[in-house]
């Protein structure tokens, strides 16, 4: 029997998500086949980007109030 491997390829992307509730931002990780041709890949049309994750960006603690920053934790 003969072995197979397929490569993967992991892209992201920072996302602002809004300004109402506290200014969030995360990063979405996609996920792809790397043996597809590039042509095909790159077209939206074909849905060949998949979402796997996302990585949230802490807020920065620096001048939260006490009570905020209690909350966080």
């Amino acid at each position: 029997m003969g072995d197979t491997l397929v490569p993967l390829i992991f892209m992201s992307d920072r996302t602002h998500f809004s300004n109402f509730a506290g200014d969030k931002k995360e990063w979405p990780v996609y996920m792809t086949i790397g043996n597809l041709s590039s042509k095909i890949r790159q077209t939206p049309s074909t849905h060949n980007v998949v979402m796997v994750a996302f990585v949230p960006i802490p807020i920065k603690k620096h001048n939260i109030p006490p009570k905020r920053l209690d909350e966080q934790r």
